[in-house]
């Protein structure tokens, strides 16, 4: 890790924690469709993480056609959350720009106790560069939860609550970023 990607990844935390710098995605960027096992899967929205004048990545949330926002945030429902970068963009960066939102999202109590399970999926993440993708997967009949990068799993589990908190990065309330959250959730009916 360089020190400019360390320098990209605190001040994407602190951006998006600020809501700077959300905008939609190019609408080619991602399917309208995916799949999640037997689950079919629609594109809910989709945006743009920028950091002053980079984008960072474009992200993409899908879920059942038929998902209300309450279902979504409490991870009761099928879905993926697809992350494509645009920059090198180091683990530790991102681990730091994780811890940004769930500082604010869990009392003390609260956070100390899920921090071996965000550990455990943050300590299979590896640096990123140009064009790769992470995938967050959530299917809560099965229960699993999975990461990937460009298609290779990198992690496994069938705990719901680490499945709602993880997705609840960008999702539940205050989010990573409040911009990039209203994309993501904006073709909700």
């Amino acid at each position: 890790m360089n020190a400019h990607s360390t320098r990209i990844a605190l001040g994407l935390g602190l951006a998006m924690t600020l809501g700077w710098g959300s905008a939609p995605a190019l609408a080619d960027s991602f399917e309208t469709e995916q799949s999640l096992g037997a689950s079919a899967l629609v594109l809910q929205g989709s945006g743009t993480a920028s950091y002053m004048l980079w984008d960072v990545y474009d992200a993409a949330l899908y879920a059942p056609a038929e998902a209300n926002e309450n279902a979504i945030v409490n991870a009761e429902v099928p879905m993926s959350l697809i992350l494509e970068y645009h920059r090198d963009v180091g683990a530790g960066d991102i681990r730091k720009a994780t811890w940004v939102a769930l500082d604010e999202q869990y009392a003390d109590e609260e956070r100390e106790a899920i921090r071996p399970k965000i550990d455990a999926i943050q300590n299979t993440m590896i640096d990123v560069t140009d064009g790769d993708r992470y995938r967050l997967d959530w299917d809560p009949e099965a229960p699993r939860l999975t990461l990937s990068l460009n298609d290779e799993t990198r992690f496994e589990s069938d705990d719901r609550e680490l499945a709602r908190a993880y997705f609840g990065i960008w999702l539940a309330e205050p989010p990573l970023s409040d911009k990039l959250r209203a994309a993501l959730l904006s073709r909700l009916d």
